[in-house]
């Protein structure tokens, strides 16, 4: 693929801010289920795993896209 061809697949800011948000509320979800005594603690502990590791995924990319940035990663605040 050509760098023209994936920089035209790539999602805008506003497209992975977004996905971020989100994110952000399928996390509160299962935050939510936890802490209401749902029996599969197991399996909402790697739910939460798979999304913060997507948000931090979807902000590298973010960041890296940003003129502001000029290329570079930052690191989220968590």
């Amino acid at each position: 693929m050509t760098e023209e061809a994936s920089a035209r697949l790539r999602p805008s800011a506003s497209q992975l801010q977004e996905e971020i948000e989100r994110f952000k509320r399928e996390i509160a979800e299962v935050e939510g289920l936890l802490r209401s005594g749902n029996p599969d603690v197991e399996g909402l502990c790697l739910a939460l795993a798979d999304w913060s590791a997507e948000i931090r995924l979807l902000m590298e990319e973010k960041n890296a896209a940003s003129p502001e940035t000029g290329g570079v990663v930052l690191a989220s605040a968590g």
